[in-house]
């Protein structure tokens, strides 16, 4: 495996088989349950209950609650062998808050509760966590119940957290535990990624790992992978650690339904996958992207298969006419830049004919402004990156110096000058302020200007990528520094 990371140029391996909270991926839903949990915690609540499918991040989660809880005054006990039960059961909770254990219930209970009181004296928050919950019986959930019961007038001494498989919530529904149902104050329930989520994912785990933009996940693989995948972490890290060794067999820098179908194939659980699966997504693939994934990668025989396979797939329906214009402005008193694309004939016959013509000319206004950026700054072309524009920052980010905003069949992209900060970002106190500054102008963080690039403004830069559509990898990338400086975006 590591010869293939060394290949591929990552650091270490993205797609782990066990859980990574070093690297979370927060979607919107899942911050704010995650926010939700902490608060019902530090808040004394009681008792919260996280259920979901074998894969879908439980332990993950839990790991990341933890670490977002270590400075708040908690004082954690995490029991993981839930195959102990009842008297057992009581002796690992006592254990695991450096209490002796082989008392009897009562007195077990007794300890117990001179210990919180304790600690909430001092202002401490213990909390208990018994993953794998699914596998307790009704006898022992009726030990915790009682250990819920643990409270001063107004506060409970000990906070609880279940977290278990979905048989849970049904042994939960018992008529006998209905007291200890009742306790719940929340019930987080995880689900899998959806498609958009997914393609995010992938870009935030490998650009963690050390890929820099240098590995993607073509959009019929993504496809392919979320039909098989239902968005299941622990399938997308079996899957997408398959892939790896793909691209290395293959050359290639991206994940394309090729090497998708070989990984799905060597997952047991997904089986290979019919050939007819896929052709929706290949239908819908949008020639501009292969030959916009060709240009950046130095594929160009692969950018111009997949314009030839998408014209055959879907000559009939795709729209009559396809129009591109670049803006770039060439300084007072000169004129925009603008370049046409050619327009599609109405016929089969005439597509076959004028493939070649049109992956040639689609580029023309991207071309142009990559030029002019190239020119002006007098950097080599391939310093120039280009991106899809997001929809929410239509009309917040203009064409400026360092900047160019052109349409490509019917898709706003975005190009931008890399004039090589991010390669030193780490040391430039300089930047690192200015961002901070900007985050906490904008809402996104209330961190103080320090210059340093920690995990607290790291994690408010993740943020800010992932409202505004891009990768979250808590980065100082040269895109990200230009929405810092000109998008009028407040935290959400």
């Amino acid at each position: 495996m590591n010869n293939v990371l060394a290949a591929l140029g990552l650091t270490r391996n993205p797609f782990p088989p066990t859980p990574d909270a070093e690297s979370y991926f927060y979607t919107p839903d899942l911050e704010a349950e995650i926010a939700e949990l902490q608060h019902c915690i530090l808040s004394r609540k009681g008792f919260v209950l996280v259920t979901g499918e074998v894969g879908l991040g439980k332990s993950t989660l839990v790991r990341r609650l933890l670490a977002g809880l270590e400075q708040q005054q908690v004082h954690s006990a995490l029991v993981l062998n839930t195959f102990l039960q009842d008297q057992a059961l009581q002796d690992a909770i006592l254990r695991d808050f450096g209490l002796p254990a082989g008392q009897g219930l009562g007195e077990g209970l007794d300890a117990l509760n001179q210990f919180l009181l304790q600690r909430h004296r001092d202002g401490v928050t213990c909390l208990l966590v018994i993953d794998d919950a699914q596998n307790l019986t009704p006898s022992s959930l009726e030990l915790v119940r009682l250990l819920c019961n643990l409270e001063t007038a107004q506060e409970k001494l000990l906070q609880i957290l279940l977290v278990g498989q979905p048989e849970l919530e049904t042994t939960l529904a018992q008529p006998g535990l209905r007291q200890l149902k009742s306790r719940i104050i929340k019930h987080t329930r995880l689900k899998g990624l959806t498609l958009d989520e997914l393609g995010r994912y992938f870009d935030f785990r490998v650009n963690a790992a050390g890929s820099s933009g240098r590995l993607t996940l073509a959009p019929g693989a993504a496809r392919l992978l979320h039909e098989r995948s239902a968005g299941n972490l622990r399938q997308l890290h079996l899957v997408l650690d398959r892939c790896l060794y793909g691209l290395v067999s293959a050359h290639s820098r991206t994940v394309d339904e090729s090497i998708m179908r070989k990984a799905i194939a060597d997952v047991p659980e997904l089986g290979p996958v019919p050939e007819g699966v896929a052709a929706a997504s290949v239908r819908r693939f949008q020639p501009w992207r292969a030959a916009a994934l060709g240009a950046g990668l130095g594929l160009a025989s692969m950018a111009a298969w997949g314009a030839w396979h998408w014209w055959q797939q879907d000559a009939q329906s795709r729209p009559q006419t396809a129009a591109a214009t670049v803006s770039v402005p060439q300084g007072p008193g000169q004129a925009t830049v603008t370049a046409p694309l050619v327009q599609a004939p109405a016929s089969e016959a005439a597509s076959a004919a004028l493939v070649g013509a049109a992956v040639v000319a689609e580029p023309s206004a991207r071309q142009s402004c990559v030029q002019a950026l190239s020119e002006r700054h007098s950097i080599p072309a391939a310093a120039v990156q280009v991106r899809a524009l997001p929809e929410a920052l239509r009309g917040q980010v203009q064409p400026g110096a360092g900047l160019c905003i052109f349409d490509e069949a019917g898709s706003a992209q975005v190009a931008w000058a890399d004039l090589g900060r991010s390669a030193q970002i780490e040391a430039a106190e300089r930047i690192v302020k200015a961002a901070q500054l900007q985050l906490r102008a904008k809402g996104w963080s209330e961190l103080p200007a320090d210059g340093l690039l920690g995990p607290m403004t790291r994690q408010a830069l993740a943020r800010f990528q992932q409202q505004h559509g891009l990768a979250p990898t808590g980065q100082l990338d040269e895109w990200t520094l230009y929405l810092l400086e000109v998008a009028h975006a407040a935290a959400r």
